[in-house]
């Protein structure tokens, strides 16, 4: 079951990237000699305050009016970053932190995102969604993490981001905050395109989208092939690895029928495959997963309906090494099969006054088995998770909308059952089949918050909420294995929670200078980490007490209306403030999430000539273990994307990421360091059609 190795790439650029680079450049100055001078009018662009929100209230509401802190990243923004990736676009947001390049591949195209320093090594505690429908999978989140390269970037409408614990609307996972990825509707305005990719380390991808509305019919396609050497994600080099190459393909499909003037039906679809390497010629996965939803949704004078039914399912195959590096010495299975539904309703009182109630049922079932190659070992664990809850929200405006009223809880009914988890053993590990019994909790989260508008570019708000996170089935019942590190199961695991309050400002000066800053601050409880119990011997755990505060600044000017620019800083501090198990980690930060977090760029887009985007970043130094022993340093990296539109139908794009090669440090080991992969660049061909 061995893999073939991919070849050896050197860090210069292939040959074939030259001569792209060099044809493209040479198409856009073509272009600049050949067009006409005209007299640039100089205007200025005027920065509105009128983005809307589905997802912070469950209502479409202005962001300005939201208590809490929102971001709305649109469709020009998400076609002018150098990134394809959502969880690369995400992390260049204030308060937003990915721990992990896509390059390792060890969660294959997952990476977790975490928020507002909710975090504590892998373990996802930011919900995702698509279109409203969950994709945290409440099994495999502390491996398995989330999908993010299934969603098509042509695809995304909008993404919206609201920080701070969501529960009180969305339930468990939330702890930091929400992340609601929107795709496109069909339009009677057709849309096709073709895009060819082709960048370092020999990755091409070959797209296709199409969308367009007949009467009231409407059908949205994409499809794509990714192919990948991959890169090395260690140094120094070990004797057995290889680079970590990638083979994925995608199907996206949204189909959508208006009923009436008023309702509408659309049902998604989505399929994602791949087969990846981590590292080692007998380390590698394979993942297929799929997703179904159907949305219907009426808008009325007075009474808004949305119903929503959705089912995922995921299946991991994973192909672990001897230690001698050889050979397979297991193949991992890890099936899960999530579905659920929601109802809910928005009751128009008047134009002052919202009230939004609904229900939500969640089942998850989850599975594993190890297949041993050598010897009659035999390993399985799994379980089932289903949520029961009801929710509302009401909002109340005063004073001719200048102030701004909201309130919501949710309850949640979690219950878990039919735990197992067996091992034969081996002459070294002991045997034992454990039944376990079954779990329920019981959780009320609230939230309120308040606006005020001074004026109509000013909005002062201020909000506290609780959140909470159940244990996944992966974290009761299941151990995990790699390289001889063991992290047992804990079946006596409790919900993580918090409660959290912000308060902050956003004010737009002479139409084009819109800036923000807000303070947060949080009490978790019970955050599930893995403690050291021997060496390579680990077991998750309930912390006792965590504090959390910080301060994020943004900032954006639209200097003309071909330039603007843009910076944001985060400050967070997540500390140990009680730990009777070991109280030595008292005052520690939690690992893996940096005290600060910079970003700034500049934007320059004229259709005559190009498009450039260029932007730095920075993170701060981090922890890798809660122990605070291991000090990962702090880095710079910039990043630029080219483009130029030729003959109104042809695109062309030159995307680098850490443009000066910067080498940093993800993780450090006995033996070696995980490391980035260095300079990646991309260039890009799309036919619009």
């Amino acid at each position: 079951m061995g893999q073939k190795g991919m070849g050896i790439n050197t860090r210069c650029f292939p040959l074939k990237l030259v001569i792209i680079t060099i044809s493209l450049f040479s198409l856009f100055f073509f272009q600049i000699c050949e067009a006409e001078e005209e007299i640039r009018t100089e205007e200025k662009k005027v920065i509105k305050l009128d983005e809307i929100s589905v997802t912070a209230t469950r209502t479409v509401r202005p962001i300005i009016d939201v208590p809490s802190s929102v971001t709305v990243i649109n469709t020009e923004q998400i076609e002018a970053s150098p990134f394809e990736r959502v969880e690369d676009i995400l992390r260049t947001e204030v308060g937003i932190d990915n721990i992990k390049h896509y390059g390792f591949q060890t969660g294959g195209i997952k990476g977790p995102i975490d928020m507002r320093g909710v975090t504590g090594g892998i373990t996802q505690r930011t919900l995702m969604l698509i279109d409203g429908v969950p994709q945290n999978d409440n099994a495999n989140n502390s491996i398995g993490w989330i999908a993010w390269s299934q969603i098509p970037k042509d695809a995304i409408e909008r993404i919206e981001i609201v920080r701070g614990p969501s529960s009180a609307l969305y339930g468990s996972e939330g702890l930091g905050g929400v992340i609601n990825i929107i795709t496109k509707k069909p339009k009677e305005t057709g849309e096709a395109s073709l895009t060819f990719k082709y960048g370092e380390s020999d990755t091409h991808s070959e797209e296709a989208f199409f969308s367009q509305k007949f009467e009231r019919f409407g059908v949205l396609l994409n499809g794509q092939y990714e192919e990948s050497d991959g890169f090395y994600m260690v140094e120094p080099k070990q004797d057995n690895d290889i680079e970590r190459y990638r083979r994925s393909n995608r199907i996206f499909a949204k189909l959508s029928y208006d009923i009436d003037d008023m309702s509408d039906i659309f049902f998604g679809f989505m399929r994602y495959e791949h087969k990846v390497n981590k590292g080692r010629e007998f380390f590698y996965g394979k993942k297929e997963d799929y997703r179904y939803w159907l949305e219907y949704s009426r808008k009325g004078q007075k009474l808004d309906w949305k119903a929503l039914a959705y089912v995922n399912d995921d299946d991991k195959t994973a192909y672990i090494d001897e230690k001698s590096g050889d050979a397979v010495n297991r193949e991992e299975r890890f099936p899960v099969l999530t579905w659920g539904a929601e109802l809910q309703s928005s009751i128009n009182f008047s134009e002052t006054s919202v009230l939004t109630i609904g229900a939500a049922y969640k089942d998850v079932h989850f599975e594993t088995e190890y297949i041993y190659l050598a010897g009659d070992r035999e390993y399985e664990a799994g379980g089932d998770q289903s949520f029961i809850s009801p929710f509302l929200n009401y909002e109340k405006k005063f004073f001719d909308d200048r102030l701004i009223f909201n309130v919501g809880g949710r309850y949640d009914f979690i219950e878990s059952d039919n735990g197992k988890e067996r091992d034969t053993g081996t002459s070294k590990v002991k045997e034992y089949d454990n039944v376990y019994p079954e779990k329920t909790w019981k959780e009320f989260s609230p939230k309120c918050g308040v606006v005020f508008h001074p004026d109509k570019n000013t909005a002062i708000r201020t909000s506290v909420g609780k959140g909470f996170r159940a244990p996944t089935l992966f974290e009761l019942y299941k151990t995990h294995t790699r390289r001889g590190n063991v992290t047992n199961a804990n079946p006596n695991l409790e919900p993580e929670k918090i409660v959290s309050y912000e308060l902050g400002a956003e004010r737009v000066f002479f139409d084009t200078i819109w800036t923000r800053i807000t303070y947060y601050q949080s009490y978790a409880e019970e955050l599930i980490a893995g403690r050291t119990v021997s060496a390579k011997q680990y077991e998750r755990d309930n912390l006792d007490e965590v504090k959390i505060h910080g301060v994020e600044v943004e900032l954006k000017w639209a200097a003309t209306d071909w330039l603007s620019l843009f910076a944001n800083y985060t400050y967070n501090s997540t500390r140990i403030e009680k730990d009777p198990v070991n109280p030595e980690n008292e005052g520690n930060l939690i690992n893996g999430y940096p005290k600060h977090k910079a970003r700034a760029g500049v934007m320059y887009s004229d259709p005559r000539i190009l498009d450039v985007n260029f932007s730095y970043n920075y993170r701060g130094k981090r922890y890798q273990d809660i122990e605070n022993t291991t000090e990962l340093k702090g880095f710079s990296t910039f990043d630029l994307s080219i483009s130029r539109k030729l003959f109104n139908h042809v695109e062309l794009s030159l995307n680098v990421e850490n443009i000066f090669d910067k080498k940093y440090i993800f993780g450090e080991y006995e033996d070696y360091d995980s490391v980035s992969p260095g300079r990646i660049v991309m260039g890009k061909l799309k036919f619009r059609f």
